[in-house]
C-alpha cells in the first residue's frame, strides 16, 4: 500500500485523536470498552481519507490499522511524558505486586524488584514494552473501527433491475398483477 499524503494525514489525525483520547483520565476509561479509542482512530483515518481519495475495500483494514499502530504509539508516549511529569511512583507499585503474588516474592527476586527503579531503567522497559502492547493492541482494534466506518458510510446501491428471459412477459417477474 503507497502512503499517499492524504493516507499519511488521515493516519495522523486517526492516530492523534485516538491518542490523546486514551491519555486523558476519564476519557481513557473507555478503552475497557474494547479500546474504543483505537476503534475511533481507525474510523477517523479512513473518514480523513475518503475525504480526498477513495479507499479501495482492501485499503481500509490497512489504513486503520496503521492509525491504530500510531494512536497506541501517541498513547505511549503522551503516558511516558505524564510518568516522567507526575513523578510516577515504582516503590508503590513494586509494593502491590508482591501482594498479588501468592505466598510472597522469594527474598532475592524482591531485593532486585526494590532496585531496579534506583537504576531508572524499569521504567523505560516497562514503557517500552507498554508501547510495544499497545501498539499491537490499538493496530487490531483500529483496522476494525476502520472496517466498521467504511462499512457503515458505504453509499448504498439499488438492486440490479431484473432483466426478464426472451419471450417472458415482463410482470411475472415478482410483481402483484391487478385484478
Amino acid at each position: 500500500m503507497a502512503l499517499s499524503e492524504s493516507r499519511l494525514r488521515g493516519i495522523f489525525w486517526g492516530g492523534l485523536t485516538g491518542g490523546i483520547a486514551s491519555v486523558i483520565p476519564l476519557m481513557a476509561f473507555m478503552n475497557c470498552f474494547c479500546c474504543l479509542w483505537a476503534w475511533v482512530a481507525g474510523a477517523v483515518a479512513v473518514a480523513v481519507v475518503g475525504r480526498t481519495e477513495p479507499l479501495v475495500e482492501k485499503q481500509v483494514p490497512a489504513t486503520g490499522a496503521l492509525a491504530g499502530v500510531f494512536a497506541g504509539l501517541v498513547t505511549s508516549i503522551l503516558q511516558l511524558v505524564w510518568a516522567l511529569i507526575s513523578g510516577f511512583s515504582m516503590t508503590g507499585m513494586m509494593d502491590s505486586l508482591g501482594d498479588l503474588v501468592p505466598g510472597g516474592i522469594p527474598e532475592g527476586s524482591l531485593e532486585m524488584l526494590q532496585g531496579m527503579p534506583e537504576s531508572g531503567l524499569a521504567m523505560v522497559a516497562m514503557q517500552l514494552f507498554s508501547a510495544l502492547f499497545l501498539m499491537g493492541i490499538f493496530a487490531g482494534f483500529g483496522a476494525l473501527g476502520a472496517l466498521l466506518y467504511a462499512r457503515l458510510t458505504r453509499p448504498t446501491t439499488p438492486p440490479p433491475p431484473v432483466i426478464p428471459e426472451p419471450g417472458e412477459p415482463p410482470e411475472s417477474h415478482g410483481t402483484a398483477q391487478p385484478e
